[in-house]
């Protein structure tokens, strides 16, 4: 009997004027930054969690049938999102490919934008372990998810290499654009990183910092947590400092209520 899936959801709670994204991984969902999420909204900050196209079913191939132009346009619709909603100044986080996005939003510049960062992200262009990681990821969800035969089974995850091959090549001349674009950042921004991270070379870190002209960025580092740091041994550690550093963001507007 197979396990009934649940679809992930966004996370929208209004609290303040004070408007936070996070943006999930590559093969994750909201849950990736649910309990920051949590936290944050306790702390009286308004927390959006979007959902990229094509994740959270239980198809990998869902993910793999989209393009990252999508997902940087799924990230802008974020922004437009809480502007609508009448927020004027936001703060934008993602975790490993959410922190990409995140971080162009932030080079871009894009009006609301005072501040934000990345997570376990891979800034700096160069070979990762993810496609090991996603054929993982696909492995489980068809053994626990799905009604096909084992032979279907074995077809579908047969054809899963060379499409994330493909589709990794297109994310990461997205990163290769996000890295080259750095030194434009301005805003304040905030790096966590993982010791134990098993997906992305911890050290990479260093390099990425080197190319930051802003003196406003903060660098945290993890020794005992692996890739998805926000729900690693340290998240509590790690919650604390991602708060503190919006606490230190130049807010215009006061915490009132929405």
């Amino acid at each position: 009997m197979k396990k009934k899936f649940m679809n992930p959801k966004p996370i929208y709670v209004k609290k303040t004027s004070r408007a936070i994204i996070l943006l999930h991984a590559y093969s994750g969902s909201p849950n990736d930054v649910r309990m920051l999420a949590r936290f944050l909204e306790q702390a009286n900050y308004t927390v959006y969690t979007p959902i990229f196209t094509g994740h959270g079913t239980r198809n990998p191939e869902d993910i793999l049938n989209e393009e990252p132009d999508q997902w940087w346009q799924d990230t802008q619709a974020a922004i437009a999102f809480l502007k609508q909603e009448g927020f004027q100044e936001i703060a934008i986080f993602g975790l490993s490919m959410g922190g990409l996005f995140a971080t162009r939003a932030l080079e871009e510049k894009i009006s609301g934008l005072i501040g934000g960062g990345a997570f376990c992200s891979p800034l700096l262009p160069e070979k990762t372990n993810v496609p090991e990681n996603f054929y993982r990821y696909a492995q489980f969800m068809l053994d626990t998810f799905s009604d096909d035969t084992p032979e279907e089974q074995q077809r579908r995850l047969e054809a899963i290499p060379s499409l994330v091959d493909t589709q990794l090549e297109n994310i990461h001349t997205h990163g290769r654009r996000t890295y080259e674009q750095l030194s434009q950042m301005d805003a304040p921004y905030f790096i966590a990183q993982a010791a134990l991270d098993e997906m992305i070379s911890p050290d990479s870190v260093f390099t990425v910092i080197q190319k930051i002209k802003s003196q406003k960025f903060t660098l945290q580092w993890y020794p005992n947590s692996g890739h998805v740091v926000t729900v690693g041994k340290e998240h509590k550690e790690f919650e604390r400092d991602v708060l503190s550093f919006i606490e230190s963001l130049p807010w215009k507007e006061e915490m009132h209520d929405q």
